[in-house]
């Protein structure tokens, strides 16, 4: 399933703490599936995810905690 979302597209990102940011992302990525940096894919059994913005109505993006405050 994951190697049908890599397209890559331009998301508006509501990023926690109230900031908008255009983002280059995978299909993936956007729908909260991979990593917004290193693209590890997020899966329930993984829990080294945190949530750190939205797109509107797509739904929650995560970064893994390796990548936690890294720039995207």
């Amino acid at each position: 399933m994951i190697s049908s979302k890599q397209t890559v597209s331009s998301y508006v990102v509501m990023l926690d703490g109230g900031s908008l940011e255009m983002l280059e992302l995978t299909a993936a990525q956007a729908e909260g599936f991979e990593c917004l940096t290193c693209k590890t894919q997020h899966t329930t059994e993984s829990g080294a995810f945190q949530p750190v913005g939205r797109i509107p109505s797509v739904g929650s993006v995560f970064q893994c905690l390796k990548c936690a405050g890294v720039a995207r």
